[in-house]
């Protein structure tokens, strides 16, 4: 799905978020990471949202480093959100 697509549907919540970052896929959204005054928001490419408090505690998560290694991440649990899921027109 398009950039502007994603914009239409975020602005469409009125929830007041903030679009950090967009990860692109040969010009589609394959994620976005957004916040509000109190959630951080991922959404996936279909407009599935997930969503952590900022003020959960960080926890220690494994993942893939870049040469393929496991490595220890400090991180924010997220749950699936559907409060925050697109509608796309």
């Amino acid at each position: 799905m398009k950039v502007k697509y994603f914009e239409q549907a975020i602005d469409a919540l009125s929830a007041d978020i903030t679009i950090d970052e967009m990860k692109l896929r040969h010009s589609d959204v394959r994620q976005v990471n957004a916040h509000t005054d109190n959630l951080l928001i991922v959404w996936d490419e279909y407009g599935r949202a997930f969503s952590a408090s900022r003020e959960s505690e960080r926890e220690m998560f494994l993942a893939e480093g870049e040469d393929g290694n496991i490595i220890g991440m400090l991180g924010r649990a997220i749950e699936r959100d559907t409060s925050f899921d697109l509608k796309f027109e």
